[in-house]
């Protein structure tokens, strides 16, 4: 392979496809003489053209090989970027305190990094200290989401919706579940919003309301 000036890669600030100028190139090489197979493998850093973040692309190959090289990116192109408000939910917490927002950064990081064992159990153990954090620990999963709803923070259709993601994540850790790529999606979805609506979208609402002009009172005669 000769070196190339562009390449097209995934970019995950940008999202997709995007041309990507190569900065730097190296191939490392191997021979076995005796059954004539050589190999090696190619490196190169990009920088995309858009956001101008930086990767690195390694390309393993083998003249043995009929599949051609095996490609691999890092950081691993995501099908699913931390969401922007992640830094508003970190400043949601004193110092010290940010046990929520770490357990939430982590998710992505293992969907990012192809783990959705991890993602499914981390989304579990996420919701569980949610509830905790809002009704403290009621002993059990069931009592804690009942709670959890008494206090108002879902509705009985949320908190169907609830149930159906712990028992996702209960059956990544005693069932061996692996959620698929579109199941993982819809855990993620729904844990975004509960998210939001509890520790976000208060201070949004509260923000706008302070913004909104009063209602004139009516002229009394």
């Amino acid at each position: 392979m000769s070196e190339q000036k562009f390449r097209k890669a995934h970019c995950n600030t940008c999202g997709g496809e995007r041309n990507h100028q190569v900065l730097h190139y190296k191939r490392t090489r191997w021979e076995n003489d005796e059954a004539s197979i050589t190999g090696g493998t190619d490196y190169e850093t990009l920088q995309c053209a858009g956001c101008e973040k930086v990767v690195l692309r390694e390309s393993e190959w083998c003249s043995e090989d009929m599949n051609g090289p095996v490609v691999r990116f890092y950081p691993p192109a995501t099908f699913r970027p931390a969401p922007k408000w992640l830094t508003d939910f970190y400043l949601e917490f004193p110092p010290g305190q940010d046990l929520l927002h770490d357990l939430l950064k982590e998710i992505y990081v293992a969907i990012q990094n192809a783990q959705p064992y991890l993602a499914a159990m981390g989304i579990r153990a996420l919701l569980e200290q949610i509830m905790i954090n809002k009704v403290k620990d009621n002993g059990t999963f069931t009592e804690n989401l009942r709670k959890f709803e008494e206090a108002g923070y879902v509705s009985p259709l949320q908190r169907q919706q609830l149930e159906t993601i712990l028992e996702a994540g209960h059956a990544a850790i005693h069932r061996g579940y692996k959620p698929l790529e579109d199941d993982l999606a819809t855990l993620v979805d729904l844990t975004e919003v509960l998210v939001q609506s509890i520790y976000l979208h208060g201070s949004k609402v509260r923000d706008l309301k302070s913004k909104i002009p009063p209602r004139k009172k009516p002229k009394t005669k």
